[in-house]
């Protein structure tokens, strides 16, 4: 079949209308695309990167091996401790956010507890003058907590609180002052009434510390229970290094009973702990060693009456540490309430964090 020369000419003109409309529609798309960015980017203030380039994302992995015996009875275990994930974002020069999801796993056939938010924070600096604001989920600054050892010290197992809590303070030239109000757990009353003070001193050799906390039974060991009311406590901390060696010692004593609802008697816990720890050098190895004492007083059921611990770390690779830890506990009597029991223990961790 043969087409006629007469509709080639008019079919020819409109296939050029055409193409020419496609044309100019994707250049007009183009050209709102690029005022678009044009005017999201003249809203970002000058010499600011993007938001991406200022959020930081950091792990952390603890995988520990048990073995032990207590009394009559041996265990072992291997758990997973811990599992540690954070984003830290710096929004602009004065404010910066945190989050860190926190998973952690025990010995003794106990279940691990659920991946969950252990921290939510925002700050800002200089929010009035030199004082800073910390506000959201954290953990108040009421105890130091500092060792070298792979278990934590017993001062933190008493004194650890994590609540949502709004934090004021101020650092110059190593000093630090600060005080937080938080509305705890175990409040009978629907107000934001507990509340704490933190005072500490600290340079390059040395450091001392000293905290106070209207509801030491707003702890994360002591919280779970219900209290008559709430007591406070207090807590003394120092270091002192010289080159190598670090000698660290803390106090933390409640200031009255902590008595449980419907009993008319209570306990008045005192915990101390003293370490010393020191970095050399095995073969071009770098190793920590550290020894620390242990003490408290009026805390049983809930902590042992004494623990000498023995400890040894290093790090095998960039960013991996393994840790070794031999502890020897010393429970309360019978009549104490305690077991009357002593229990042996080590404990093997290796640690990756990124």
């Amino acid at each position: 079949m043969k087409i006629r020369a007469s509709l080639i000419a008019p079919m020819s003109l409109l296939s050029l209308a055409i193409a020419s409309h496609a044309q100019a529609a994707d250049e007009a798309f183009q050209r709102s695309v690029e005022q678009r960015l044009a005017k999201l980017e003249a809203q970002q203030p000058q010499g600011t990167a993007p938001l991406a380039q200022n959020v930081t994302f950091s792990g952390l992995v603890e995988v520990e091996g048990y073995v032990g015996e207590a009394g009559d009875e041996s265990y072992s275990d291997l758990v997973v401790a811990t599992v540690e994930l954070g984003l830290a974002a710096q929004i602009n020069d004065k404010v910066s956010a945190e989050v860190i999801a926190l998973y952690e796993e025990s010995p003794g056939g106990e279940e691990g507890t659920e991946l969950d938010i252990d921290v939510a924070t925002i700050s800002i600096a200089n929010i009035i003058g030199p004082v800073n604001l910390d506000v959201g989920k954290m953990y108040v600054p009421f105890g130091r907590f500092e060792t070298a050892l792979v278990n934590d010290t017993l001062v933190l197992e008493a004194a650890e609180t994590n609540k949502t809590a709004a934090l004021f303070g101020m650092e110059q030239d190593g000093l630090s002052i600060g005080a937080y109000v938080f509305d705890g757990d175990a409040d009978r009353e629907q107000h934001v009434e507990n509340y704490g003070v933190t005072l500490s001193f600290e340079q390059e050799n040395f450091a001392v510390g000293l905290d106070y906390i209207s509801a030491l039974t707003e702890s994360d060991a002591l919280v779970e229970a219900a209290w008559d009311e709430h007591s406070p406590a207090f807590s003394l901390s120092g270091r002192v290094t010289l080159g190598e060696v670090n000698l660290l010692a803390e106090y933390l004593a409640a200031t009255s009973e902590l008595v449980l609802e419907g009993e008319t008697e209570g306990f008045e816990p005192e915990v101390a702990h003293i370490e010393a720890n020191i970095g050399v050098s095995l073969n071009e190895q770098p190793f920590t060693f550290a020894v620390a004492y242990q003490q408290t007083d009026d805390a049983a059921g809930y902590l042992p009456e004494e623990r000498l611990s023995l400890g040894c770390s290093t790090d095998i690779y960039e960013n991996v540490s393994l840790g070794l830890e031999y502890w020897h506990d010393e429970d309360y009597s019978e009549t104490d309430g305690g077991s009357g029991e002593d229990s042996d223990n080590i404990v093997v961790q290796l640690a990756v964090s990124f």
